[in-house]
């Protein structure tokens, strides 16, 4: 039986099983605040949730065979685990959230190398926060925060490293960004033990492939073109890679359908191109999965 450590209590909870749920990997779990579940693919998952941070340490121990965490907290417990896959996503949007050095608005550094030596930076990633300072060549006094980082200035520190996704709430409590230390993504990781054992490994890629399909097919749009055959070649070449003919048009044989798979981000412009080269009509249709044929 495979076992897996997914992140409970935190920001990456709720996106987390989305994204699981979407894949067709549904957490069955007796309520939204049970600690154990599993998972029915290939056999049974067993399913336990940690805070972000413990699960680099289960994982590793070989606990648990694979887990899912941030990036920011496998670097900071120096785990030896093997990192086989990652999202972009956050609490609130489709992208990375960063680590950043923060101080208060009126702070007089502009830059890191203006800090003093001796400033005191409160964080939860003291391991981080002291490679960055080294590296740096500035001598600080790392502050261990459990919690609520930017209530630790001005008593307790002078600066912080935090996570931000939009940077409201650092600016609500007047801090602003001085630096970003890391950008951070959500990542699969498997302990040596799983890692290393060609049927484990195997179940956890098909996992992971699942996970891919739905995490793409969330960032796309299918769209169905109906275009008159004259205007065919026009258009064709306007289709995102990979499209393809669907047939002709069930009431008009001179109209033929195109589809393919468009980035959202991206949908605007395509679109525009598309009915400007002759297209009838446009169809959009949200795509649940984009599954391909190997891991």
């Amino acid at each position: 039986m495979l076992s897996l450590a997914l992140p409970k209590g935190s920001s990456l909870e709720e996106r987390t099983l989305d994204l699981f749920a979407r894949a067709g990997l549904e957490v069955r779990r007796s309520s939204d605040r049970s600690y154990r579940g599993s998972i029915d693919y290939g056999g049974p998952i067993r399913v336990a949730f940690y805070k972000p941070r413990e699960i680099p340490f289960v994982v590793e121990s070989g606990m648990f065979d694979f887990g899912l965490t941030g990036a920011d907290w496998i670097e900071e417990s120096d785990a030896k685990v093997e990192v086989l896959e990652s999202f972009t996503y956050a609490k609130l949007t489709d992208s990375p959230w960063r680590l950043v050095l923060a101080v208060p608005m009126e702070h007089p550094a502009d830059e890191v190398a203006d800090l003093r030596s001796g400033t005191r930076v409160a964080s939860e990633y003291v391991n981080i926060g002291r490679r960055f300072f080294e590296d740096a060549g500035i001598a600080v006094e790392m502050v261990h925060s459990y919690g609520a980082t930017e209530a630790k200035i001005p008593e307790l520190a002078d600066a912080v490293i935090d996570v931000v996704e939009t940077g409201a709430s650092l600016r609500h409590n007047g801090l602003r960004v001085l630096e970003t230390i890391r950008t951070c993504t959500p990542q699969v990781i498997a302990s040596p033990a799983a890692a290393g054992d060609e049927k484990k490994r195997e179940r956890i890629r098909n996992v992971i492939r699942l996970l891919d399909s739905a995490h793409a097919g969330s960032s796309r749009i299918l769209m169905t073109v109906r275009v008159p055959s004259e205007k065919l070649n026009e258009v064709t070449i306007l289709m995102p890679a990979g499209s393809w003919r669907a047939g002709v048009d069930i009431v008009d044989s001179g109209v033929s359908v195109l589809q393919g798979l468009v980035l959202r981000a991206g949908l605007p412009e395509i679109t525009d191109a598309i009915l400007a080269a002759g297209a009838l009509n446009i169809t959009e249709s949200d795509v649940l999965k984009v599954v391909p044929a190997h891991a």
